[in-house]
């Protein structure tokens, strides 16, 4: 196939999991296409995605604005903008199959390609805040257009699928896909809890990564188990840097918890490795933005690092309470803090834990397998009959 993966940066560390797709389609034989509004060929790579990315070809799009569009009224400068975006797309991709990932690049694609005969068939993959935030803000509004011209309508959990069809996706276009990790290259170590037990969270600094609430769980830890040893790393930076910070220190923790700043993946993986619990207290933040489910915990789980989550988003999809990790609810301190209490008091239970998250992320959340039958099912648009869903819509 001749596929056009769209996308806002490639490659970038924080959506691995695209440049992890890319370079599977590369591998595969398919001559692929990456339509970015900025190309980062400083992100660091291995060398066989260095390789494997001399083979695919770079678009920049949609195009740089010329400046001259400053001088008109903001409505005009807007729709030549528009017109130069749409003869950019169609002028540069040639394509048996368009994947956007995230709901924005698939609207602007729908954009480009509305009206367009020979159109590519348009899948469109959603991740998290793409669905999340503009459910609470608009019920999906802006995703009307690509609803309509979009040909496949993919989430990473299936609470979002239920969105997409509450808010006028045609049930029969979506479906769920849930990423993975490529798990045979994650060593399995069994968990060994020592006497100071080693906490660990890798994520953004921000809110709805719910690291206040795991601040909040390891203060009522030190209240009230303080014969318990324990370390907390916290390996990531953002926004929430200083406020953490600040309550860290509030509650005397400062020799207890560290903030270890952005980390190399490969680096990160060894933290988890050497962590008896990795820490992902996700929670909905004020704005609706949500998980899909994190890549970091699949990655726990294939090293054998216990998990201590939230029944947030798509999580539950994937960590089963008591079975392949442990959950509490959004926000709830007390309940995170019995959960990181158990796996210190358990050891042989947490060892059970971690034998069953490895062979649930090894059967459902294998990236070369994911990775294969999205590529097939993306094939099977090319053959399938296309037309526009607008008139179907208008007639129901």
């Amino acid at each position: 196939m001749n596929i056009c993966f769209c996308v806002s940066s490639f490659p970038t560390v924080s959506q691995t999991f695209v440049t992890s797709q890319v370079m599977y389609a590369v591998a595969q034989g398919h001559q692929v296409t990456v339509a970015c509004k900025t190309f980062e060929a400083e992100t660091p790579l291995s060398d066989e995605e260095k390789a494997l990315l001399t083979d695919v070809r770079i678009v920049v799009w949609p195009p740089t604005r010329p400046s001259l569009l400053q001088a008109i009224p903001r409505h005009l400068a807007d729709r030549l903008a528009a017109r130069m975006d749409r003869s950019a797309w169609r002028r540069q991709i040639d394509a048996d199959v368009v994947i956007a990932h995230f709901g924005y690049r698939g609207a602007a694609v729908a954009r480009a390609q509305k009206g367009w005969k020979h159109r590519p068939p348009l899948v469109t993959v959603f991740h998290g805040r793409d669905v999340s935030v503009e459910y609470q803000r608009d019920r999906l509004e802006r995703y009307r257009d690509l609803f309509i011209q979009g040909d496949l309508h993919v989430t990473v959990n299936a609470q979002f699928a239920k969105r997409l069809v509450e808010c006028g996706a045609p049930d029969a276009r979506v479906e769920t896909r849930h990423l993975g990790i490529p798990v045979s290259r994650y060593a399995y170590s069994a968990p060994k809890v020592d006497t100071t037990l080693r906490l660990f969270s890798l994520c953004r600094l921000v809110e709805k990564k719910g690291l206040k609430t795991a601040i909040d769980a390891l203060v009522l830890l030190h209240q009230h188990h303080p014969e318990i040893g324990w370390r907390y790393d916290i390996g990531g930076d953002g926004p929430l840097t200083s406020e953490l910070q600040d309550q860290v220190t509030r509650n005397g923790l400062q020799d207890r918890v560290r903030f270890l700043g952005a980390l190399p993946h490969q680096d990160a993986l060894k933290r988890i490795t050497n962590s008896d619990v990795l820490l992902a207290p996700s929670c909905t933040a004020k704005d609706g933005d949500q998980e899909g489910i994190p890549v970091t915990l699949m990655e726990a789980m294939a090293l054998g690092t216990p998990v201590c989550a939230t029944r947030h988003s798509g999580i539950p999809e994937l960590v089963t309470h008591h079975e392949t990790g442990l959950l509490s609810d959004e926000y709830n301190a007390e309940e995170l803090c019995q959960n990181i209490l158990f796996v210190a008091q358990n050891i042989e239970n947490a060892t059970a834990l971690a034998t069953a998250a490895r062979k649930k992320v090894e059967r459902d959340y294998n990236e070369d397998l994911q990775n294969a039958e999205f590529l097939e099912r993306c094939r099977t648009l090319q053959s399938a009959p296309r037309t526009e869903l607008a008139s179907q819509i208008a007639a129901s």
